[in-house]
């Protein structure tokens, strides 16, 4: 998989974005994994992101910008993920999972998430990756650990919201 090694390029483009307060920039920060099989054909991808809805909110909290920037560096979402259909059942979406999770907890983030929409019925698959997964309209809060102000996160009509804290916060 390439790509997975530069977890700490990620956060340092974070807080030099951050830091002189281009927090739109510093939202944009991806982190962008390919999985290849041996012939170099791109097999899977996987793409995380800041939470744009989380940063936004709590930078909208009289007094917490510098809380938004806290959210950037200890929370993450799956802006997307896919496996060529040819090459699906054989791991390939578990391992860009896992090596996402695990970039990103080394990174010292404490929440991991994304969504699906609801008729795909990926719950399962989700949850034998670790992750927790809501019943459509759930959501989890959010905000009290980073601002003392809750602030509920899910998904949107339609769609299925799963998360992950790791081991360190609950």
């Amino acid at each position: 998989m390439e790509g997975a090694g530069r977890g700490a390029d990620l956060s340092e483009r974070l807080v030099r974005a951050a830091a002189v307060g281009d927090l739109q920039s510093a939202a944009a920060a991806a982190l962008s994994l390919v999985a290849q099989d041996g012939e170099g054909n791109v097999v899977g991808v996987l793409l995380g992101v800041p939470s744009g809805n989380v940063i936004s909110t709590v930078a909208r909290l009289p007094g917490h910008e510098q809380h938004a920037l806290l959210s950037m560096l200890k929370d993450a979402k799956i802006k997307a993920v896919a496996v060529r259909e040819d090459a699906r059942g054989r791991g390939i979406g578990a391992g860009l999972l896992n090596r996402w999770v695990q970039v990103y907890w080394q990174l010292d983030h404490v929440l991991l998430f994304g969504g699906f929409e609801t008729p795909r019925a990926l719950g399962p698959y989700y949850t034998r990756q670790g992750f927790t997964v809501l019943r459509p309209g759930q959501t989890i809060d959010v905000g009290t650990l980073l601002t003392g102000v809750p602030i509920d996160l899910g998904s949107g009509p339609g769609e299925t919201f799963f998360y992950r804290w790791s081991g360190r916060i609950r």
